[in-house]
């Protein structure tokens, strides 16, 4: 495999289910992502989204981390310079799709420390609940300006500005101007 190309999960996902004597149709039940999507998926056809494969995981009783390394990532030796291209980071859209999550940080590192690149369209929001206790979060704005609140305060930064605050409270991000607004935003659990 080329350390250009993304992790075959497909495969993966094909021999795990195999493994455990199920059809399309049972993981699909039993994971709620469709029959037609695992298909497409186990195909090579298209890359499934990180809420897919966190969907898949139960059912087939493995955790994301080892889905994901165990998919035939080169793993190299210790002095290399691992690179993930900009089309093998995951990305996460709101349901409205006016805000986007590039997932950069190592899904190893999850539980610790993740960073997104994030980008807003005018009117987006992230809205989140609490966090682990002791959780904060780190924004800094790349382009435009946002509405950073945690329903008690409210803040609004602009290009350059990096507001720190508590995410162990329900909290949300706003794109409140006229124009796109992109930051990156850095988990840090508690």
């Amino acid at each position: 495999m080329s350390r250009h190309s993304p992790p075959d999960v497909g495969r993966k996902i094909k021999e795990l289910r195999a493994a455990r004597k199920m059809t399309l149709e049972q993981l699909a039940k039993a994971s709620g992502v469709s029959k037609s999507m695992l298909s497409q998926i186990e195909r090579g056809r298209t890359n499934p989204t990180v809420a897919t494969l966190w969907s898949l995981t139960a059912p087939l009783d493995i955790a994301l981390a080892d889905l994901l390394d165990s998919a035939g990532q080169d793993q190299g030796t210790r002095h290399e310079i691992a690179v993930l291209k900009s089309h093998q980071c995951p990305e996460i859209q709101s349901a409205d799709g006016k805000c986007s999550l590039r997932i950069l940080g190592p899904i190893d590192l999850v539980s610790h420390t993740e960073w997104y690149d994030m980008r807003l369209e005018p009117g987006g929001i992230l809205e989140s609940e609490p966090h682990s206790a002791g959780t904060r979060e780190h924004i800094t704005v790349l382009e435009g300006s946002l509405r950073v609140s945690n329903g008690l305060h409210h803040q609004e930064i602009e290009a350059g500005d990096t507001a720190r605050y508590e995410a162990d409270i329900p909290h949300a991000i706003e794109n409140t101007g006229t124009g796109k607004a992109r930051a990156m935003l850095v988990v840090l659990a508690g």
